[in-house]
């Protein structure tokens, strides 16, 4: 008896595996039970009520909100065992035919006026005692507003050591809290974010503008965030980041802070195990107090926890403020932390210095050098196209702080700080190309055997991804060669006008001119 119901409850199991995958679009117009397309669901609330451990829901383009009435603490809540999905238009039968930027799939808290945040939903989407790996993939997530006594605008992930939350090709936007992460609010959470970008959010005089970690729970959090952006997120303490409880451990990888405001700080580290900032820059940022920092890193001095930062520039971020500063704008406060590989330049300074001679450094481009350091430059790390403008925050994804071919930053690294597990740059480079890395979030392009030119007239050409074309600004004329992220030529062909056919896959491409001059080309 007992072999037969564990082969019954094997038998159960395995059905279960595979899962159902449940269809919402506001738009279809079957009979609405969610087995496909045509009869999809148009209330993604519905298919997550109906979905169990091992289904996922698919979900097409357009506005959903956590509810119909104006109830603000009504949200999305993600099930354990249950991924759900966006971007889809309303036919694929496959994940890997959804294009999550063309076909736009908000979730959305703007459930009472039209516009006006005060009456917003608290939390648009929270996870709460997950016990497995789930994902929630290729959403926008809009107009949340924690008010008093909530906390995550966006987002609200809690309990989830157990498991883990996966957010990826999520664009969390517009959020805002009155006291902790507008964007997004974790505590004693196992969250991986990758390729998302967090963007205008913001809280009134609170802590954490995009994310910020807090009570424990009954363990410390696991924040892992990936390849992903961080844009005009404001905040009076940690416009990107903060945390009031600790962190068992915090990876943070190629990943861009810009344009992002902080009365004290920008980004704010405060008590953590294991901390690594790794291949990621920090570019046009503004504080405005006389101790902010951009970066200010701190933990308990009885157990200080490790922490790294690798291969990072820190570049051209301003503090405002009119009166006297009495602080470095970049401040690491134990002996034992670590600063690799990195590029600190063109910053607001203190008494000459642009961050505090605690921190144990070794080959980095340091403006003002550095007391405490082994193999430390002092010089302009030539940037391709840098900001020049007035002392002000600023979105250096404008500009180019690639490395020029004669700057100084390349092939002065030391390998020994390069860990396996992140070996590739802010461009998804290998981060060696030649013998020697290179210091700051890029490598240059010598193992290529291509070189990136400074030339005075903008990016000159884009790709149609609808069309498979590349277009260019102007009309070159002769051989156009196109190469793959690793050196390889993928077309050489003759072009007679500003258009030319070619089928590329997502990812980096460097297209070059007859004349030599070569330029990089994002296809998302």
């Amino acid at each position: 008896m007992k072999q037969l119901l564990l082969s019954l409850a094997l038998l159960v199991a395995n059905q279960n595996i595979s899962g159902t995958t449940y269809y919402v679009n506001l738009n279809a117009t079957g009979n609405n039970s969610g087995t496909n397309w045509t009869n999809a669901f148009i209330d993604l609330q519905t298919a997550i009520s109906v979905a169990v451990f091992g289904d996922q829901i698919w979900v097409a383009a357009g506005q959903y909100k956590p509810t119909s009435s104006n109830d603000r603490t009504i949200s999305f809540v993600l099930k354990d065992g249950v991924n759900i999905y966006g971007g889809f238009i309303g036919t694929e039968t496959t994940l890997a035919q959804r294009d999550f930027n063309l076909n736009i799939t908000s979730l959305n808290g703007d459930i009472g006026a039209a516009g006006d945040n005060q009456d917003n939903s608290h939390n648009v989407v929270r996870a709460n005692n997950i016990s497995s790996n789930i994902t929630l993939d290729g959403f926008r997530i809009i107009n949340g507003y924690s008010g008093s006594g909530y906390n995550g605008g966006g987002l609200r992930i809690t309990n989830t050591l157990s498991g883990n939350v996966l957010l990826k090709n999520c664009f969390i936007y517009n959020n805002v809290a009155t006291t902790y992460g507008a964007g997004l609010y974790t505590a004693g959470a196992n969250v991986k974010i990758e390729k998302c970008e967090f963007v205008n959010n913001q809280t009134d005089g609170g802590s954490g503008g995009a994310i910020c970690n807090g009570n424990n729970n009954g363990g410390y959090s696991i924040i892992e965030i990936i390849d992903s952006k961080f844009k005009n997120n404001i905040a009076r303490v940690g416009a990107c980041l903060y945390n009031t409880v600790d962190y068992n451990s915090l990876i943070i990888d190629r990943c861009i802070f810009t344009n992002n405001t902080g009365e004290i700080s920008v980004m704010e580290i405060d008590y953590f195990t294991n901390c690594k900032l790794l291949n990621s820059y920090w570019i046009g940022n503004k504080i405005d107090d006389f101790s902010g920092n951009l970066l200010h890193v701190t933990s308990s001095a009885i157990s200080p926890g490790q922490f790294e930062m690798t291969n990072c520039h820190l570049v051209h971020n301003f503090n405002v403020y009119i009166n006297t500063i009495q602080a470095p704008i970049i401040e690491l406060l134990r002996s034992n932390y670590k600063i690799q590989n990195c590029l600190i330049y063109g910053n607001t300074t203190f008494n000459g210095v642009q961050i505090n001679a605690i921190a144990q450094a070794a080959n980095s481009l340091i403006e003002g050098g550095y007391s405490n350091g082994i193999s430390i430059i002092d010089q302009d790390p030539l940037f391709i196209n840098p900001y020049i403008g007035i002392t002000n925050n600023f979105d250096a994804t404008l500009y180019d702080y690639h490395l020029q071919n004669a700057s100084p930053a390349i092939n002065t690294g030391n390998n020994g700080f390069v860990l396996a597990q992140h070996a590739f740059d802010l461009d998804s480079l290998n981060r060696i190309q030649g013998t020697i890395v290179d210091m700051g979030c890029y490598e240059s392009l010598s193992g290529l055997g291509l070189e990136l030119v400074k030339d005075d007239y903008p990016f000159f050409c884009y790709y149609l991804k609808q069309d498979h074309s590349i277009r260019f600004l102007d009309s070159p004329s002769g051989q156009i060669r196109i190469f793959d992220i690793q050196g390889k030529l993928v077309y050489d062909q003759m072009i007679y006008q500003n258009e030319m056919a070619v089928l590329l896959r997502q990812g980096i491409y460097f297209i070059q001119l007859q004349d030599g001059a070569t330029q990089r080309i994002l296809i998302e």
